[in-house]
């Protein structure tokens, strides 16, 4: 995968790329090596249409599966070179294996001795994925097919033809796949650790090891996907992407590919964008270009024998983490760890078949949907195709009342899909919302899915709201940034509760992050505020001991206010409190509140989850 880190933001450049078309295949013309001609190059229908596929991490490292459970054990050759997290791989390498055991040892012990495509593929295909994407060669250079340009280029058997299970695992797997009618892709990293050619010369590596193994690729097994990674170390005219990519749209015109063509190109090339764990797509979402979201069942993408159960996803997490990334508008890619013997762990397996089941019921409500027309969703999410609308209830309403003050259009019916006879539920107006009568209704599993035909038209008014005690909660997801490197982390906490007069409300565990830079912040609009009101003001924030001090500016309509962070909550930047920083008056125009850090004198002015205001009594 790519590097363990959290990615860095890309530079948005959407002005720069054409006008979101609807996907399509060759041009007339053949493609050149230029931007211009290949941004003419879209994702094929079938990928919009997908929305959920699985990531495959296996080679090599499956053998040890071991590294510290925040990262990735795929690089455990280079945790063990660098002797990374205290020494943890080093530490086991040696132990367990012998200071003189060099990594390449593990290629005549990844045998793949029970390595079943067929059943993989069956199993892929009952979670309900729509198409696979294999490593086929990561950055430690081994690859899964015959490549004599893998073995040539280190002078010993360095392929799965020749050494270890002694099959092409790329071709046999994706024979299985497309029997099982799903969509077949390969994974390939442009970098290479250890390799000779490498680090001598990476021109010279790239003529005679990288565009003979992607032509190869692409010519011997036509992947639906091709999908690069380990291009960040150089920009794209190092790896000579424009004429790679001009050869492989000329050579397939229907191939799909991503964003990975070298140093900061994320987000700016490719048929589609990528983000990894929340983070590295540079609010992908937001832009003219499909947008994929890759993670694991665990942490790691290779099998990690490490990571406990505590560490996985349950079913119900997997399921919403489909639903919500669909939601916003993109792909899931979601990956397992085969073990080196060709056995996928069951917990994945489980995994994997519970998704399968939601989908069974539900896959409507994802399968060809577009992004939810709601900027918020207090009962979970929604997806929608034209006039009918899927709310993802994550939870069941305590009091079995669904209202919908956003939604401006009448809705003629609302059923669940888990309801096999798809009874109507009574729907009704409490005070001026849409409430959805769920009393006689029963839940579903995982996500509990209602199916909304409406009456015409969508028209959605998105404006925040108060709730019922008259607090205006802002969650940093649901604002828009502006100014330079400000980003939606995920956080590692399991979010923050907040006591409000009508019941707590959880908040989601993101935060806004890497807020360094004076005049950038971050707005909502439109909000409800009455104006002259005055307003508690409170924020949820971490702030890391030793860069306080930070001032922000607070524009509650055309009426500002100063205030000063003075105040860290622990020492890291993961530590979230709850801050009162006064009583403030709202202004006359109170139809927007408006963050802005105007000095930072730290590394950071602070990591924001929400902004909160409460009429002041």
């Amino acid at each position: 995968m790519l590097r363990p880190l959290t990615c860095l933001l890309a530079t948005l450049l959407a002005a720069a790329l054409p006008s979101r078309a609807p996907a399509q295949e060759a041009a007339s013309a053949p493609y050149t090596a230029d931007w211009e001609s290949l941004n003419r190059h879209h994702a094929a229908p079938w990928f919009e249409e997908a929305k959920f596929g699985i990531f495959i991490h296996w080679g090599v490292y499956s053998v040890p599966a071991f590294c510290d459970t925040s990262t990735y054990s795929e690089w455990y050759w280079h945790w063990l070179d660098t002797n990374s997290h205290g020494g943890k791989v080093r530490q086991f390498h040696e132990r367990v294996y012998g200071k003189a055991f060099p990594y390449q040892r593990f290629a005549e012990q990844f045998r793949a001795e029970l390595f079943d495509p067929q059943q993989w593929a069956e199993i892929f295909r009952r979670s309900g994925a729509r198409y696979v994407v294999l490593t086929s060669k990561h950055h430690d250079g081994f690859a899964l097919w015959p490549s004599k340009h893998a073995s040539d280029a280190r002078a010993h058997a360095w392929n799965a033809q020749e050494t270890g299970p002694k099959r092409d695992l790329v071709g046999e797997l994706g024979t299985a796949v497309r029997a099982a009618g799903l969509k077949y892709g390969l994974y390939y990293s442009f970098l290479e650790w250890r390799n000779p050619i490498y680090q001598e010369s990476i021109p010279r590596y790239v003529e005679r090891v990288m565009f003979p193994q992607v032509k190869e690729l692409i010519t011997r097994y036509q992947p639906d996907i091709f999908w690069p990674d380990g291009e960040w170390e150089h920009p794209e005219t190092t790896w000579r992407a424009k004429e790679l990519l001009a050869w492989i749209f000329n050579a397939q015109p229907g191939v799909t590919v991503n964003d990975r063509w070298g140093k900061d190109l994320r987000a700016r090339s490719g048929d589609y964008y990528t983000t990894e764990y929340g983070s590295g797509g540079a609010g992908a979402e937001s832009l003219r270009r499909p947008f994929e979201e890759c993670r694991g069942i665990g942490h790691s993408f290779a099998f990690n024998r490490a990571e406990g159960y505590e560490l996985y996803m349950e079913r119900d997490a997997c399921v919403r983490e489909l639903v919500s990334i669909v939601a916003r508008g993109g792909t899931l890619l979601l990956d397992i760890g085969p073990a080196a013997d060709g056995t996928i762990p069951l917990i994945m397996v489980d995994r994997l078949l519970a998704i399968g089941r939601w989908l069974d019921v539900n896959g409507e409500a994802i399968y060809g949907t577009t992004r939810s027309p709601f900027r918020r969703a207090p009962w979970g999410a929604a997806t929608r195709k034209e006039n009918t609308l899927y709310l993802h209830l994550y939870a069941w309403p305590k009091d079995r009342q669904l209202a919908l003050p956003s939604l401006k259009t009448p809705i003629a019916k609302a059923a669940f899909l888990h309801d096999p006879e798809r009874t109507a539920l009574p729907v009704k107006y409490v005070k001026g919302a849409q409430t959805i009568d769920l009393s006689d209704a029963l839940p579903g599993e995982h996500v509990h899915v209602l199916r909304l035909d409406l009456a015409s038209q969508l028209s959605v008014d998105e404006a925040f709201r108060p709730r019922a005690d008259g607090t205006l909660v802002l969650e940093a997801q649901h604002g828009e940034t502006f100014g330079k490197n400000l980003r939606l982390e995920a956080s590692s906490d399991a979010g923050t509760e907040l006591a409000l007069a009508d019941g707590p409300l959880a908040l989601a565990p993101k935060n806004l992050g890497t807020w360094n830079q004076p005049e950038s912040g971050i707005a909502w609009s439109p909000v409800r505020l009455d104006p002259g009101r005055s307003y508690r003001v409170e924020l949820v924030y971490a702030l890391k001991h030793g860069t306080e001090g930070a001032q922000l500016e607070l524009a509650l309509g055309d009426r500002t206010h100063e205030l000063t962070l003075s105040a860290s909550t622990g020492e890291a930047w993961h530590t979230y409190a709850t801050l009162e920083l006064g009583t403030l008056a709202a202004g006359d125009l109170a139809d927007a509140v408006r963050l802005t850090a105007k000095r930072i004198p730290g590394e950071g002015a602070v990591n924001l989850r929400a902004l909160i205001l409460r009429p002041a009594r």
